[in-house]
């Protein structure tokens, strides 16, 4: 699904309106709940809007973008992902999946909001962007640590 949605933002014709590529496990919802956060839904959901914004050519340009196939990978490493961390200094955008990208230590990093109100699709929880980060940015101050996955 997350291919078609692709070749629609190429077409700009739009048929799909969000496309299901995971879901919030119990440990981060409870992680959440306890600081008050709301979860608009337990599934992660993207949408044309957030697919094009992370896929543009200036964060590749930039060494910062995603490639095709990291898109289409994106359930994948949902499913699989590495660590996840909470920004506390933001209202929204507040989850960060991070999936080792390489040797390198550079991480993809797919940036959830659990609050998003979107007019078309209603409350929902949804990719708003995503990108190639190293690890040493990782370790800000105010980035809480709410699940690493063991090897790493």
């Amino acid at each position: 699904m997350i291919e078609k949605l692709l070749k629609e933002i190429e077409n700009k014709n739009f048929s799909i309106k969000k496309v299901k590529v995971g879901e919030l496990s119990d440990e981060i919802i409870e992680f959440l709940k306890n600081r008050n956060i709301e979860v608009y839904t337990k599934t992660i959901y993207v949408n044309a809007k957030s697919l094009s914004h992370l896929s543009r050519d200036s964060k590749k340009r930039r060494g910062a973008g995603l490639t095709k196939e990291e898109i289409l990978k994106i359930p994948e490493m949902i499913k699989n992902v590495d660590i996840v961390y909470f920004d506390s200094r933001k209202n929204k955008l507040n989850l960060l999946y991070c999936k080792n990208r390489n040797k390198c230590e550079e991480f993809i990093k797919l940036v959830i909001d659990t609050r998003t109100l979107d007019k078309k699709l209603g409350k929902i929880t949804l990719i708003k962007t995503a990108g190639i980060i190293k690890y040493y940015n990782l370790e800000d101050k105010y980035y809480i640590k709410v699940l690493e996955m063991e090897g790493r």
